[in-house]
């Protein structure tokens, strides 16, 4: 087995290269483990390392040292080759995939608990040609996410902050977009104020807008909130990021006026102007979007200590013991 970590040391608020990855690696070599370090150079680079990797057919653990950016171009890299299994290790300003499955997101930086950890085949979102590993997005947040950039290495603006931040700056803009909708073969047409393509819970250093999906259904879970007001928009909000615009199997009775929970294997939106897609916080412009499940595309890692934690309560997934394989 070959233990290959990739480095991205622009993600997140601090150098990663620098801060985090000598603990790792100290790690490992306190385990008696060989290991390889590869540090990405520009965007998509880390697609490249992946790829080259696994296309030598040798089993190989990579543990992907970034955000969820740099852990989606590592699962592009690695996609079609069952030789490899990755690791998210938290070094971004989100690190939303891994709240997947542990608030504790201590335990993916202990490489005792991922190098033996469990193994386990997740579902992946294709998008207009590419991957999301947990969500895709359109409208007010997809807006958030690309202003994001600019404050999340703002000293004491990580994670949420840097995500609070933007959304002030997002409500001084024009909200709301015109979109049409195909899904399940029914067509919705409104102004939506966004519609969120979730295959994981979490976006935007811990917005909690898909509670009740599942990495392994093969379905998506769809979220759309049609355009409210500027002044209702925080309440909502509010609620979105807990998760508490849902109540049980569907969206909470006091917000089923703007809002609508939909699962499906694909979903078509078009809109008259361009629009920004959010894919695991990179954003990029377009004004199609064709997005469908591709079932247990992919292997990923997650730590051997996840069952006490779920004892524990800290592990949030909520269909976890069924999906960990023993």
């Amino acid at each position: 087995m070959r233990h290959i970590f990739i480095v991205n040391s622009k993600a997140g608020p601090v150098n990663s290269e620098k801060e985090i990855l000598p603990k790792l690696t100290k790690q490992m070599e306190k385990l008696g483990l060989k290991y390889e370090v590869y540090s990405t150079e520009y965007e998509g680079h880390a697609i490249e390392i992946a790829k080259n990797l696994a296309e030598t057919g040798q089993k190989i653990q990579i543990y992907s040292c970034g955000g969820d950016g740099t852990f989606n171009e590592v699962i592009q890299g690695a996609l079609g080759f069952d030789n490899v299994s990755i690791a998210g290790i938290p070094c971004g300003t989100g690190n939303d995939f891994v709240r997947n499955f542990t608030t504790d997101t201590k335990l993916f930086l202990n490489m005792e608990n991922i190098v033996d950890g469990k193994l386990l085949d997740i579902d992946l979102i294709e998008v207009n040609g590419r991957i999301s590993a947990s969500i895709c997005s359109v409208g007010f947040d997809a807006k958030v996410a690309y202003s994001m950039k600019k404050f999340k290495r703002i000293k004491l603006l990580g994670g949420s902050a840097a995500y609070n931040a933007s959304i002030l700056q997002s409500l001084l803009q024009p909200i709301g977009c015109k979109m049409k909708l195909n899904i399940n073969g029914k067509e919705y047409k409104n102004k939506l104020l966004l519609a969120c393509i979730a295959n994981g819970s979490y976006y935007g250093g811990g917005f909690k807008s898909a509670p009740l999906a599942n990495l392994q259904d093969g379905l998506l879970d769809i979220i759309i909130v049609k355009k409210v007001s500027r002044f209702k928009i925080a309440s909502v909000l509010s609620k979105y990021k807990k998760g508490d615009h849902f109540s049980g199997d569907d969206i909470s009775g006091d917000l089923s006026d703007i809002m609508s929970y939909h699962r499906a294997s694909e979903i078509h939106i078009e809109t008259p102007n361009r629009f920004y897609i959010n894919m695991d916080g990179e954003c990029s412009p377009t004004n199609v979007l064709h997005a469908k499940i591709l079932p247990k595309a992919t292997t990923v890692i997650v730590p051997k200590q996840l069952e006490l934690a779920l004892k524990q309560k800290n592990y949030t997934y909520y269909q976890a013991k069924d999906m960990i394989h023993s």
